[in-house]
């Protein structure tokens, strides 16, 4: 296992976060649904599984809404997505770009050698997720820095450089 260089979020404490914020909210949810079971009707059954059903959809929101990761290591990039994980080896990397689009803006963007200008954005990295990532959201609103490389995408091209140059030694040493 590669040791990781840079982790663009970690995920333990904004579950933790928004886990103090449902919690409660689930289980008053659950509450009332085993209230609900006490009526001891067919629309108590059925308000019971429509309040355990709530919870579950929560729980999954919870689970799935929080796993955007960008992770560098000496092996590659794992950008983790809200459903897909990519594993992207450096041999694959043909170069790391920084997104201008309005949704995506300061994203790291990671352009794959084959097929040929693919293109993974990673959306843990963009500026709207600057404070998830502990970093300072106002530190790119001035013009003349709004294009200048965020701390995710600066550490996923250095790792990169790093990777090339190793290479290259390991060429040359041959």
């Amino acid at each position: 296992m590669a040791e990781v260089g840079y982790r663009a979020i970690r995920t333990w404490w904004v579950r933790a976060a928004l886990g103090v914020v449902l919690l409660p909210v689930s289980l008053v949810v659950l509450g009332s649904g085993v209230m609900l079971l006490t009526t001891e009707s067919l629309a108590g059954v059925l308000g019971h599984l429509l309040s355990l059903s709530l919870v579950l959809f929560i729980g999954l929101v919870w689970f799935v809404g929080t796993r955007v990761q960008f992770l560098v290591d000496d092996e590659g990039i794992t950008i983790v997505h809200y459903v897909k994980t990519h594993r992207i080896p450096w041999e694959q990397v043909a170069v790391i770009e920084q997104s201008g689009s309005y949704w995506t803006m300061g994203a790291a963007v990671v352009v794959l050698r084959g097929p040929v200008g693919r293109r993974i954005t990673a959306l843990a990295t963009t500026d709207r997720m600057m404070l998830y990532r502990g970093e300072n959201p106002f530190a790119f609103v001035d013009a003349s820095r709004a294009y200048a490389p965020r701390p995710p995408t600066a550490a996923a091209i250095e790792a990169h450089r790093r990777w090339i140059a190793a290479t290259n030694a390991r060429r040359q040493g041959r």
